[in-house]
């Protein structure tokens, strides 16, 4: 099998691979940090590669394109999509197809603890990292449904990790 053009200059551009039999089907993590990846970088990232452990981006330029594309991935149990800002409510349904996703930060994007409460059910996820909006109404009320929805899930708000710098615990809001 052949790359197209467009194939071929995006896997020239961003990791040297000349033909797509050294092209990896199987990642173990994908993290960048305020980078210009896109929808088209995903595009051209899932339909060679079968399987990604976890995606770890921060401040890029996806939006919830992108995370239909991420749902085709295999084994994608860490999913670390913090500040970004082009993010909506509409990718939750994705995260509910992934189904060995057990980690999910989303925060500093604009999906709210609301948004996931009215659409998120993913029975093996086990921790939720989200940011609160100050004025969101019934805050226990709402993470205490997801409890329900999600018995194994651990919900934090505010933060991104389960551990503080000292390595001390977070507490989940249920």
């Amino acid at each position: 099998m052949r790359l197209s053009k467009e194939e071929k200059k995006f896997w020239q551009r961003n990791y040297r691979i000349e033909k797509v039999n050294e092209i990896p089907l199987h990642w173990g993590i994908l993290k960048s940090a305020d980078s210009d990846y896109d929808d088209d970088f995903f595009y051209y990232l899932s339909l060679r590669v079968e399987s990604i452990n976890e995606i770890y981006l921060k401040d890029s330029l996806i939006t919830d394109k992108a995370v239909q594309y991420m749902a085709g991935f295999k084994e994608l149990k860490n999913l670390l999509l913090r500040k970004n800002r082009y993010l909506t409510k509409s990718c939750i349904l994705y995260f509910n197809q992934m189904q060995d996703l057990e980690k999910l930060n989303l925060t500093n994007t604009a999906i709210t603890l609301t948004d996931l409460y009215e659409s998120l059910n993913n029975k093996n996820l086990k921790e939720v990292f989200v940011s609160s909006e100050e004025t969101e109404d019934n805050l226990e009320e709402k993470a205490f449904i997801l409890k329900e929805k999600m018995p194994n899930c651990n919900i934090y708000l505010d933060c991104s990790h389960s551990t503080d710098v000292f390595g001390n615990l977070e507490k989940p809001i249920f």
